[in-house]
């Protein structure tokens, strides 16, 4: 059954308000389209290249992580810097 990773989205933050995050916190979806829809979910501690290969061999739509991908604001963007295509 697909659910959109908005319907996700919007059921965690139902369940762990944003508004109880620390002003460091860098909540909510970071990369990604909300309409897209959702098959399989990753969760992990932290999103590495490890974690994002385990998530397209299993086919994965989407990886929920305790600690950001983008915690510091990005000031570039550049080849060296994508993780996953």
């Amino acid at each position: 059954m697909d659910v959109s990773a908005k319907n996700i989205i919007d059921y965690l933050e139902k369940m762990f308000p944003p508004s109880l995050a620390e002003d460091y916190d860098n909540v909510g979806l970071l990369i990604g389209d909300k309409d897209k829809n959702i098959n399989k979910i990753l969760f992990t501690l932290d999103v590495t290249r490890d974690t994002i290969d385990e998530a397209i061999k299993l086919g994965c739509d989407m990886i929920i992580s305790h600690h950001p991908l983008i915690f510091t604001p990005l000031k570039k963007l550049r080849q060296m810097n994508i993780l996953a295509v």
